[in-house]
């Protein structure tokens, strides 16, 4: 897991590109099922669900309205096209389907098929809920078409075993009302410093109107992105443990950086209630003019189409150093995930089948191009949408700019999703209301995970 994920992806695209060659939404749960009420596309199926039809049952784990909507249509097109399986669409928001699915676990009540990112993956294997699905990857003829960088990643991460399909990444990028800019004269910042004397000179509390959107719920790709950028790595790349294994993120450049980061909220640089914002409340903020720049993914871009019109919000790279290098933590590599249902050594083509389905070419690119994803699959690269689209030639940029540092994720700690759930939310906020420090919350941190890569090298 030590290899950087950005630069094998970099990579793939950029041949890609060379022979001619594109969040976390949150939402109420949806279902269907063919022929269910309230699904347009549902209503369309052909098919009548049949007892000799094997049942497929599928969870999202980031879902919003639209998603619910793209998937529910995905799901009639499968049931539609073959007579063997029925399958059906479950989807959850972001912040409720880790919960769902820990007391689905619990329960034995799981779906056969999930979509994960790879931050949580190594934290449902400990569970047993993951199946190995290498024998039934290597049959599939188009199992090559998938990026072999992000594949081999997802090896390493499971010890040589392939616990899911990935299908589509996101890349970090900053987010700026291109209206508010153009009346105000505003060059879009390219450092940190530029951003910190935005932030500050468009701080009008009294108006109601900032610079900045700032989110103190789950921050952590924000946040992540920050300090190791102002730290420049604190000389270890996007590392975060020295070569003795003790995590360096208390070294005195990150707590200079993480000091920096939370004065912007200390300032009144940002809205008072930035200290609770989750994806939902600053992409608001965003879309309501409130701020004009914030940084997440891709895949916000649908929410800034539907608050702010498409052709009135531009992307940017992320900020940079003095030295110019700027590092990011989410390229979120998405998969799709058989589930433990029958036993490891039970047989799940039906549910591989799904999984094949919904990684292919076609169906990749209805959930790129509708939900801001960037494809893995090599197909995707020669679509006439990808060559068009506005945003895919910035991403490519970023995958093969060399003062881009991916942030090594250490994704294989089986603590490390809901120690950036929940850990880091709490005393991020307890910085920012004052009551921690962040030389003692990153003093928290560091002693975490020095311990827990301690006991996972100890059990290799």
């Amino acid at each position: 897991m030590k290899k950087l994920l950005a630069l094998a992806l970099a990579s793939g695209m950029l041949v890609s590109s060379i022979t001619g060659c594109g969040g976390k939404q949150e939402a109420a749960p949806s279902s269907t099922t063919p022929g269910a009420a309230g699904s347009e596309a549902a209503k369309e199926t052909t098919k009548t669900a049949s007892k000799d039809r094997e049942v497929i049952e599928f969870w999202f784990h980031a879902a919003d309205e639209k998603s619910n909507d793209l998937y529910e249509e995905i799901f009639a097109d499968f049931n539609n096209s073959q007579d063997l399986y029925e399958a059906r669409y479950t989807g959850f928001a972001n912040k409720d389907f880790p919960d769902k699915f820990a007391m689905a676990i619990a329960t034995n009540t799981m779906p056969d098929v999930v979509s994960l990112g790879f931050s949580n993956v190594m934290t449902y294997v400990a569970q047993d809920a993951l199946v190995d699905v290498s024998s039934y990857f290597e049959q599939w003829d188009e199992a090559s078409k998938i990026a072999p960088s992000m594949v081999e990643t997802l090896k390493e991460l499971g010890a040589g075993k392939l616990y899911g399909v990935p299908y589509n990444y996101n890349q970090d990028i900053s987010w700026y009302n291109k209206k508010l800019f153009e009346e105000n004269g505003i060059e879009v910042p390219k450092t940190q410093k530029e951003f910190l004397e935005l932030c500050e000179k468009y701080a009008n509390p009294d108006a109601g109107t900032y610079f900045y959107s700032l989110r103190g719920v789950k921050p952590y790709d924000n946040l992540l992105g920050w300090i190791f950028t102002y730290a420049d790595g604190g000389g270890y790349g996007g590392s975060y443990f020295d070569e003795n294994g003790t995590c360096i993120i208390n070294k005195p450049e990150f707590v200079e950086a993480l000091d920096a980061y939370a004065s912007i909220y200390k300032n009144s640089w940002v809205s008072g209630d930035c200290v609770n914002n989750g994806f939902n409340e600053m992409v608001a903020e965003f879309g309501s003019q409130t701020a004009m720049y914030i940084t997440h993914n891709s895949s916000s871009r649908s929410s800034h189409v539907s608050n702010l019109g498409d052709g009135n919000f531009d992307a940017a790279k992320c900020l940079a150093n003095d030295e110019g290098r700027y590092y990011t933590s989410a390229i979120q590599p998405q998969i799709y995930s058989v589930t433990n249902t029958k036993g490891q050594d039970a047989d799940y083509t039906g549910a591989f089948e799904l999984c094949k389905y919904l990684s292919s070419a076609s169906t990749v690119e209805k959930i790129s191009m509708h939900l801001g994803r960037i494809p893995v699959n090599s197909d995707n690269y020669e679509n006439q949408w990808f060559k068009e689209d506005k945003f895919m030639p910035l991403y490519q940029e970023i995958m093969t700019d060399e003062n881009f540092i991916q942030i090594q994720n250490p994704y294989w700690l089986t603590s490390y999703f809901n120690f950036i759930n929940n850990d880091m939310t709490a005393d991020f906020q307890a910085v920012l209301l004052g009551d921690m420090t962040s030389q003692e919350a990153l003093d928290k941190w560091a002693a975490f995970l020095t311990e827990e890569q301690a006991a996972y090298k100890q059990n290799q």
